[in-house]
């Protein structure tokens, strides 16, 4: 089965897009609350690694309490099934909505949407399922603007498309990607970024 589009994960998923969005509101302000005083003091892989586990901690209890949401985890692999059609891992954003990928072949596979072979037996009434990351960005220099997207690649790890689940930036600018060098620009994956409230025509 080919990748699903934007469009169908609006029609297929869009009513936990809420869900999700509040699920990230509430990591950053637990965050915010709990870690901002050492916040300073960390490096920013240190950040990212709490942030990462809170998002994880609340997304178990969004599934606890969400019918056709599932929480899975196989040694360090931790996934969100939804509707048994898509799959949510939790990722820091970089630019262009790209995201760091351990040297690791399954790693590696998740990241071409497809689901890693050890990792199969999480999902067998759904072994088509398009691959999504949770993604997560706070700039640096703006701990306050906390941003989050569903991302979803191509089979060639390029970004095909990306939800923005916040209202405050629809359109991806606060994520940008750097312009392609003269003669580099070949090659490199589109980026459709999509409105979470907009919804797929019926009819």
């Amino acid at each position: 089965m080919p990748i699903r589009s934007a469009e169908d994960a609006q029609a297929e998923i869009g009513h936990h897009f809420e869900g999700l969005a509040a699920v990230g509101r509430e990591a950053h302000a637990f965050f915010q609350s709990e870690c901002r005083t050492v916040a300073p003091l960390m490096e920013s892989r240190t950040r990212a690694s709490l942030y990462r586990d809170i998002i994880v901690r609340k997304l178990r209890d969004y599934c606890d309490a969400t019918a056709g949401a599932h929480f899975h985890r196989k040694n360090q692999l931790t996934l969100v099934g939804l509707e048994s059609l898509y799959a949510l891992r939790v990722k820091r954003l970089a630019a262009g909505f790209s995201v760091g990928v351990s040297p690791t072949h399954a790693s590696e596979q998740y990241d071409a949407n497809r689901l890693p072979e050890y990792a199969a037996d999480l999902f067998p009434d759904a072994p088509e399922a398009t691959l999504l990351y949770f993604g997560w960005s706070v700039p640096e220099n703006a701990p306050n603007n906390f941003k989050m997207y569903l991302v979803c690649n191509d089979d060639q790890r390029n970004v095909l498309w990306a939800i923005a689940l916040d209202d405050g930036d629809n359109d991806g600018r606060g994520i940008p990607a750097p312009l392609p060098l003269e003669g580099d620009d070949e090659g490199v994956g589109i980026r459709v970024v999509v409105k979470a409230n907009e919804r797929k025509a019926h009819g």
